[in-house]
């Protein structure tokens, strides 16, 4: 597939299993290395901003399709995905970047850059402009590095009081269960 088709692809308006169908049209013409070096220069593809937007969040959503589906295609760009990882500022991307990132990390993929992760994922925890769901996975790739990471553990009650202070309904939900979870283990 060529790079102006899954540009195209990505700008379109949605049609109906949009990630899905995107995937496998992705898998079938063996194009993920376009893919991921259209995200990598999404900047400097030349869009408008409204089209930048919706690439960086539809090409991240097919992304993440192929991760969840394919996951074996994907593993040649884990490490570059960690890279580029810190480095996303569209939140709808940040959603889709912080869910495969999640899932890698607690397969046993350890990135190397883990302290950039761990700082972005804090940075994208306090902002209040961020969306719940990407607060959500950043949190439980915290929670995740607390296995190996000594200063994320120390970290992560701090991080968790701030989510606590006007927490929506569902990050209430989500606190309890993590608070639960980490007394019964003795971590919290």
């Amino acid at each position: 597939m060529t790079r102006e088709k899954l540009i195209a692809a990505c700008i379109a308006g949605f049609i109906p299993d949009y990630a899905k169908y995107w995937a496998e049209q992705v898998v079938e013409k063996q194009s993920l290395q376009t893919l991921w070096e259209l995200i990598e220069e999404s900047d400097k593809l030349g869009l408008s901003k409204e089209d930048l937007e919706k690439f960086e969040f539809r090409s991240a959503y097919i992304l993440e399709t192929v991760y969840c589906q394919y996951p074996k295609l994907f593993y040649p760009y884990l490490h570059r995905f960690f890279e580029k990882f810190p480095t996303i500022t569209n939140g709808s991307m940040k959603r889709h970047f912080a869910k495969i990132g999640f899932f890698a990390i607690k397969q046993g993929n350890c990135p190397h850059n883990i302290e950039a992760i761990a700082t972005a994922c804090a940075d994208w925890i306090i902002d209040p402009k961020t969306r719940v769901a990407v607060k959500v996975w950043a949190l439980d790739i915290l929670i995740e590095f607390t296995k190996t990471e000594k200063w994320i553990k120390d970290l992560l009650p701090e991080v968790i009081e701030s989510l606590s202070k006007n927490p929506s309904a569902g990050m209430s939900v989500r606190l309890r269960r993590i608070k639960s979870t980490m007394n019964a283990q003795g971590k919290y």
